[in-house]
């Protein structure tokens, strides 16, 4: 099997595939920060011809870990009340 290369240069939709997510999903963890767009050696965004934002694997799997992670924080966080108590509420 080929190593994998983490710097491979990717669509929304190859990262998406790649982290079991929705295109949506991607694009949110941009517009939230937790996923950059690839840049070169001089910091300029790297982008296909028409456009659209490239991301590398490695980037992709860091905001996947790290939005997973905050899920089940939130989720440790819930308190669960049982009927009764919510309709006394």
């Amino acid at each position: 099997m080929p190593d994998l290369d983490v710097n491979a240069l990717l669509s929304a939709k190859e990262a998406a595939a790649y982290a079991g997510v929705t295109v949506a999903a991607v694009c949110k963890w941009r517009e939230r920060g937790h996923l950059p767009v690839a840049t070169d050696e001089q910091g300029n965004e790297i982008r296909d011809k028409q456009g659209r934002p490239r991301y590398r694997l490695l980037d992709g799997a860091k905001a996947e870990n790290a939005t997973k992670r905050r899920g089940e924080q939130m989720a440790r966080g819930i308190t669960r009340r049982d009927p009764e108590q919510r309709l006394a509420a």
